[in-house]
């Protein structure tokens, strides 16, 4: 039987492996449901829904003036956006396929309008005073644009740039953690402002270093040696800056930190030249395009977004159809089996199946019992850094106020109050880095607890296949007796020896395949625990992102830091010692009330319980589906067995027919999901 052959290196092979898997399993849906498994049938079904209509999203981030949205219209082909040598984009702009081109700008107020594409400007930009006024009541645009890229389905989406207006800013990094993939445009002109160097060692999670290339635009103002150089030292520095941070976040002989280490590598550091790359593109000039550089970007790219992240939509739609494929063939082989077999017999063997289906379900109670207490343990563990938080962010705080630099100038009253309003701002960036360390360590430890739990139930894995294939066993009949073998067995017996669905199909009734109740995928579990890449998709969302604990900690008391302090004439003819002192009490004076405020030890053992009711749920998901239509199906041949019908002939070639189609299918899906496994689990 010829096998299929599945590619997902290019977009376009991506979608196509994408739409292959979906059509296999909208036709096992279709079965499942004229073989009523229901609970299989809508499983498929949420499946397909989420994936059917799934998008691509890259963010281009920066500072302001990097060229950004130079390097979106680079990517599109044409100029789509505007561009301007002031600070143009205000909000944020989404481009989306669509053979008309028009904008749809969603306001702050939950209104929408279209709009004529050649309007765009006046809606997100700051190119003028009407404009600027415009955007700042748009919550985003989507411009819906006829590009070859987006086509592929990925979207861009175009942020207003980094340090030109704090509010936005926040805007751009509230995505981050939403997207698959960023793009962080860096100026050969000027590499590394502060703020750049500042975000990479603060507000930059550890995980984010797997899904964003680093884009150096080059300008033309060097040589191509110097502009090489300039490059090879962004990529030293970022490398730098991210493991000295995933040093303090996993502990640098941690063997988080190892895997993590290998994971990563080095960053995806390239220099481009975006405006020539545009010119290139709008004038099909080959030799410019090659000059440019941007070829290697995009191939980089693009094997970031359907080689890294596709893969975990290509696993989670290749675990559907193997455990939806061999759902379906249990089922068949068991209406064979049990219709040829003595009602007496049947009736004692039914009995037996109940008994182990409440036998598993005991066992999974028992299991739930173990998790709740790995729970307990993981927060019993985090006391001594919950117990030191605010003591260590207070401390950091106070630190700020003891290094900053006075002089007796700043002790007049007409620049004292801006000395308070800086060291306010430098302890609010304080405050909100050490926590973000914090929540980071905490939300490691929280996975690294959920991963070994997965490892363990891996054992409980291999029991609930294996009381389901005792459970087919019960109802096994010799050949002879089934007429020389039925339509299951005639398609396993003709594949067998060709690697097919036969040598597949055993080998997972007899263990399953590793990891399957939690993603499909063996080990990958292991490996989001320690590196926290697309930890959201994978596993079912059962793992929860570091971002998450870090934004709600700093929603919860970062914003609440005023440094509202008074300012009155006794400070003023004091010493600075004495003027620091005064602020530091009022520093500690605010911590104490939001500490009293916000309980964060509360917050984080609800985000540890969570996460791990995250797992207990996916077990109880992936299992019941199988046990609910392994009981159904009982059920139904129980009430056959006691009305005495029989399978007629065309019956039999339907299910033959179903078992062929659903053999070749998982032969395929199989071969797909362990190079995607081998893919994804390399120096595990």
């Amino acid at each position: 039987m010829e096998q299929a052959i599945y590619d997902y290196s290019s977009y376009a092979s991506y979608r196509e492996t994408v739409d292959e898997l979906l059509e296999s399993l909208r036709q096992l849906q279709e079965y499942s449901v004229s073989l009523s498994l229901d609970n299989t049938a809508k499983s498929i079904g949420d499946v397909v829904e989420k994936v059917e209509n799934e998008h691509f999203e890259v963010a281009i981030v920066g500072e302001f003036k990097r060229g950004k949205s130079t390097l979106i219209n680079a990517i599109l082909g044409q100029e789509v956006l505007p561009a301007d040598v002031l600070p143009a984009t205000a909000t944020l702009n989404r481009v989306t396929y669509s053979k008309e081109p028009y904008v749809m700008v969603e306001y702050k107020n939950g209104s929408s309008e279209k709009v004529d594409i050649e309007h765009l400007q006046d809606y997100v930009t700051k190119l003028s005073y009407e404009s600027e006024k415009k955007a700042q009541t748009v919550k985003e645009a989507t411009v819906y644009y006829d590009t070859e890229f987006c086509k592929n389905h990925v979207d861009i989406i175009d942020t207003p740039g980094l340090n030109d207006d704090e509010q936005m800013t926040n805007v751009t990094m509230s995505i981050l953690p939403e997207i698959d993939a960023a793009v962080f445009v860096i100026s050969a002109n000027s590499p590394f402002s502060q703020f750049e160097k500042e975000f990479l060692e603060n507000k930059m999670l550890t995980s984010d270093l797997g899904r964003i290339i680093f884009a150096v635009n080059c300008f033309g103002t060097f040589s191509k040696e110097d502009e090489d150089r300039i490059v090879e030292t962004v990529e030293k520095r970022i490398g730098s800056y991210v493991m000295d941070k995933a040093k303090r976040v996993m502990g640098e002989n941690s063997k988080e930190f190892d895997v993590y280490k290998r994971k990563i590598g080095k960053p995806r550091v390239i220099g481009v030249y975006a405006k020539k790359a545009l010119m290139a593109k709008e004038n099909n000039d080959a030799a410019m395009l090659e000059e440019s550089n941007f070829p290697k970007f995009e191939n980089v790219l693009e094997t970031m977004l359907t080689k890294e992240r596709g893969s975990i939509t290509l696993q989670t739609l290749a675990n559907k159809i193997m455990s939806a494929g061999s759902e379906i063939i249990n089922s068949i082989v068991l209406h064979e089996n049990a219709l040829v077999m003595e009602t007496d017999e049947f009736m004692d063997k039914y009995q037996l199946a109940i008994e182990e289906i409440e036998g598993i379900r005991t066992k999974k109670r028992e299991e739930f019992v173990r998790i709740n207490n790995s729970a307990n343990k993981v927060y019993e563990e985090l006391q001594p850094i919950l117990d030191g938080y605010w003591t260590n962010i207070e401390e950091a705080a106070l630190k700020v106020i003891d290094d900053y630099q006075m002089c007796a100038d700043d002790l007049k009253k007409d620049k004292l109050r801006l000395v308070s309003e800086r060291l306010t701002t430098k302890i609010k960036e304080e405050i909100e880095n050490t926590a973000q360390i914090i929540c980071e360590q905490i939300q490691n430890d929280i996975n690294v607890g959920l991963s070994e739990e997965a490892v363990r139930l891996q054992s409980f894995e291999e029991e609930f296949y294996a009381s389901i294939n005792r459970i087919q066993e019960m109802f096994a009949v010799p050949a002879k007796a089934n007429n020389n073998g039925g339509a299951a067995d005639t398609v396993i017996g003709s594949i067998i020896g060709t690697g097919g669905i036969g040598g597949v199909f055993v080998g997972f009734r007899e263990a399953g395949v590793k990891g399957a109740i939690l993603g499909g995928v063996t080990g990958l579990t292991t490996w989001l625990a320690a590196s926290f890449l697309f930890v959201s998709i994978a596993a079912g969302g059962v793992f929860i992102s570091a971002a998450g604990l870090c934004i709600m900690a700093l929603a919860g008391f970062a914003g609440t830091f005023t440094g509202k302090f008074a300012v009155d004439k006794f400070l003023v003819q004091e010493r600075i010692d004495k003027y620091k002192l005064n602020f530091k009490n009022n520093v500690k004076k605010q911590f104490h009330e939001m500490r009293i405020n916000s309980d964060f030890s509360e917050s984080v053992r609800q985000q540890v319980y969570r996460s791990f009711e995250g797992l207990k749920n996916q077990v109880e998901e992936e299992t019941e589906i199988i046990l609910k239509d392994t009981q159904k199906t009982l059920d139904n041949l129980n009430e056959i067995k006691v009305n005495k019908k029989t399978m007629s002939e065309n019956e039999k070639i339907r299910l033959q027919n179903i078992a062929e189609y659903v053999g070749s299918v998982l032969a395929d899906t199989y071969n797909l999901h362990k190079t995607l496994a081998d893919e994804m689990n390399y120096d595990e």
